[in-house]
């Protein structure tokens, strides 16, 4: 869909891009795979074997952001998303993206935009590395497997918590 097509306005807005009074704004400009990995180091033994029981999947995420250009707000958000399946202590794979999308974020509390690039961009973000996901472990010939929803709000809220924590751990180490 093109800027026409949008008729100026922004996801999750109410302001035209005509409109000066409001500075917020959100808006996804672009989603894109920036790093794509799929290892499978137990292939071919694992299909001789077909082993009794099941593996167990480890399901690892991470999300990162640039500010591109602060004015504008643009900014690139990383949602990295790792899931490692093993069997006892062999690895039968191991599938990385990292899903990426550039997003306008503009508003005037910096703690609004370090939710949006921390909450709901990963959360535009995940069905789309989902997808990679899957697509990657069932070309590897392995059973499909779903990445289970990620509450996104919990992960920042207690990232928040260790931050906090640390912050006040390093201001007590460096009082006399």
């Amino acid at each position: 869909m093109n800027d026409s097509d949008q008729k100026g306005q922004s996801a999750g807005s109410e302001t035209t891009r005509g409109d000066s009074t409001d500075s917020s704004r959100f808006e996804l400009i672009s989603i894109y795979t920036k790093d794509i990995s799929f290892e499978a180091p137990s292939l071919p033994e694992i299909l001789l074997k077909r082993p009794s029981e099941n593996p167990a999947n480890r399901v690892d995420f991470r999300v990162d952001h640039t500010v591109l250009n602060p004015e504008q707000g643009l900014t690139e958000v990383r949602f990295g998303v790792t899931v490692t399946c093993t069997l006892d202590t062999r690895t039968l794979y191991l599938a990385e993206v990292e899903q990426c999308g550039l997003f306008l974020v503009r508003h005037d509390n910096p703690d609004t935009i370090e939710k949006t690039v921390n909450v709901a961009c990963p959360n535009i973000l995940m069905p789309f590395a989902r997808e990679q996901i899957a697509g990657l472990i069932t070309k590897g010939n392995f059973p499909p497997f779903l990445i289970a929803p990620i509450n996104f709000e919990q992960a920042y809220l207690e990232k928040r918590k260790q931050q906090a924590a640390q912050d006040k751990d390093s201001i007590q180490d460096t009082q006399p």
